[in-house]
């Protein structure tokens, strides 16, 4: 960390073979040797590993996630090494080849090349750029349904207006959700996809009602019908469960890093399939189009931006790789049908997520009988410290917990309701 610019260089001067990454970004080496550590004997986090307060309840990843203190770590030394020569760190190149890194781990983590992989700031960014940089005129549709976040469609309606494409909306309904089925879902689809569709917007798993959409699916008819685009929303599956993008047959995929890859806020990750590269036009540009014009890297073109939180972003992709697939599996699905029973039994509440694992998630929806969902949820962080989504539309509040939230939680929160 203390490693000066003229201490760099005369090491070159002695030949020695240290390299610049040992040299100026020791933290690397610290963050390994605490991963290996924290997961040598394959357990799965626990609260002690974030800087919760010991008082909150957490049941909010759907909306922020929470960091572990590893890469909060990292990310402070990234920050005050570039801060002890912005230049250096910012524009000499010495962070490169680590940015680099990050960007073969992410691909790596969806099963992707890396020259497909692209550092946003969030998933409303990437809709953005579809939404401006397709090659969608005025015979073209974007098709999405009422449950896409606001961020994956208000790009579409208000851009649509000056490009001249349209946009249709059609209705999942909401309203018994607990016995939907894949062949619903697909139905559905199947009756609002037109010779018209260019694009289909799929939220992975909706952030309202928790529905986790059948993608794989839904795309092989959607290639069956000839729409050219199928995009993914992944803000609440990326990190939760696995996103295999070769194996789903996606073109393009938008994450919002700070919630399940637990990554510090302000960076995320994008998938652009290469076979569109030549075809979506980037939403920004600056020097670098020509030199990344056969990559996704030209979707990033900003210039100056934030590369300590890049770097950070890196960190937390390993540690969510690091942990065993399985068995974070089966402690979200545990802490799932846990709510499931704790609501069948509550008579102030009812359950209005999928009741199929499959078709849902560790983000699921409880209908409140005779309170104000906001004010309720109010009361229990102030009382209490719970913290949870209240959407007063539906009268629901919305859990979403992770690996190191426990089943006693759910009991203190269904005896509070």
């Amino acid at each position: 960390m203390n490693t000066s610019r003229r201490d760099f260089l005369k090491t070159l001067a002695t030949g020695s073979t240290v390299s610049v990454l040992s040299m100026l970004n020791p933290v690397e080496t610290l963050f390994q040797e605490e991963l290996k550590n924290k997961f040598s004997d394959g357990s799965l986090p626990t609260k002690d590993d974030y800087s919760l307060d010991k008082q909150i309840k957490y049941l909010n990843h759907g909306s922020i996630g929470t960091i572990p203190k590893i890469v909060q770590q990292a990310h402070r030394e990234y920050l005050s090494l570039c801060e002890s020569n912005p230049w250096f760190y910012m524009w000499s190149g010495e962070w490169e080849e680590p940015i680099e890194n990050v960007r073969q781990k992410t691909a790596e983590f969806l099963n992707a090349d890396a020259t497909e992989i692209s550092f946003p700031h969030n998933t409303t960014e990437v809709y953005n750029l579809l939404a401006l940089g397709l090659p969608l005129g005025s015979n073209d549709e974007v098709l999405f349904s009422n449950l896409n976040h606001a961020g994956a469609s208000i790009p579409f309606h208000i851009h649509s207006q000056k490009r001249g494409y349209s946009v249709k909306v059609f209705d999942i309904p909401v309203h018994d959700l607990t016995n939907i089925s894949k062949e619903d879902i697909l139905d559905l689809y199947e009756a609002n996809i037109s010779s018209r569709t260019k694009l289909i917007v799929i939220p992975h798993i909706d952030n309202t009602f928790g529905i986790r959409q059948p993608v794989k699916e839904i795309t092989a008819l959607a290639r069956s019908k000839g729409v050219e685009f199928v995009s993914l929303d992944t803000a609440q599956t990326m990190g939760m469960i696995p996103v295999d993008v070769k194996d789903l047959d996606i073109d393009v995929v938008g994450t919002s890093s700070h919630k399940w890859i637990q990554a510090p806020k302000g960076v995320s990750v994008a998938y652009f399939n290469k076979r569109i590269h030549q075809k979506l036009d980037p939403m920004w540009v600056t020097w670098g189009q020509e030199r990344w014009k056969d990559s996704a890297r030209k979707y990033e073109d900003y210039g100056t931006r934030n590369l300590p939180e890049v770097l950070t972003l890196g960190h937390s992709i390993e540690y969510q790789s690091k942990i065993d697939s399985t068995l974070k599996e089966e402690k979200l699905k545990n802490l799932w049908h846990h709510a499931q029973n704790l609501c069948e039994q509550n008579n102030n509440t009812v359950w209005r997520s999928p009741t199929d694992w499959e078709l849902s998630g560790s983000l699921f929806v409880i209908e409140l009988a005779g309170v104000k969902a906001s004010e309720f949820a109010k009361q229990l962080f102030e009382l209490h410290g719970f913290v949870f989504r209240p959407f007063d539309q539906y009268s629901t509040i919305r859990i979403s917990p992770n690996v190191f939230n426990t089943t006693e939680e759910l009991d203190e929160l269904f005896d509070l309701v």
